[in-house]
């Protein structure tokens, strides 16, 4: 699949780039309501919007900016998944994510490795992998953990 940048032929004139406007904002403002009401469960939908814009202009963030906002949405939509019940925190409802964080750390168009990148890759699908596999450990993991998080969270907001 060939992205606007890598099609032959002459640019779009001005006029046509106009169509793309008022489908890109309501775009933008439909992924914004999922920030702000902070639904989780729609970060994916971010997370392949910002994929889509770092493909066209790539420029915008350097590899580990990209990696971590990438890597950072889809890993709280795993962290989701796992804490919300035992049907959705399977392997085979989790590992389409897990698929996706590990394509988006994986180095493309030359780029330049980072250790602590696939560091925290390899911390992080440990940790999932405990989750999935030790129900006592993720029950724990979620009461202390990211109840931690989340008055951290609350904290810095106030």
């Amino acid at each position: 699949m060939q992205t606007l940048r890598e099609e032959k032929g002459p640019p779009l004139p001005l006029s046509s780039m106009r169509l793309f406007i008022p489908p890109l904002r309501l775009v933008c403002a439909a992924l914004w309501q999922v920030v702000e009401r902070r639904d989780i469960m729609d970060y994916g939908l971010l997370e392949e919007f910002a994929t889509s814009v770092l493909e066209i202009v790539p420029e915008l963030m350097t590899y580990r900016e990209r990696v971590q906002l990438l890597m950072g949405l889809r890993a709280r939509l795993v962290l989701e998944l796992c804490r919300c019940d035992d049907e959705l925190c399977r392997p085979d409802t989790v590992q389409p994510h897990l698929n996706r964080i590990r394509s988006c750390v994986s180095n493309q168009k030359g780029e330049v490795s980072d250790p602590k990148v696939e560091a925290s890759e390899a911390s992080f699908m440990k940790l999932i992998e405990t989750l999935l596999e030790q129900p006592e450990e993720r029950e724990l993991f979620f009461q202390e953990t990211l109840a931690w998080m989340e008055g951290w969270r609350r904290e810095q907001r106030e």
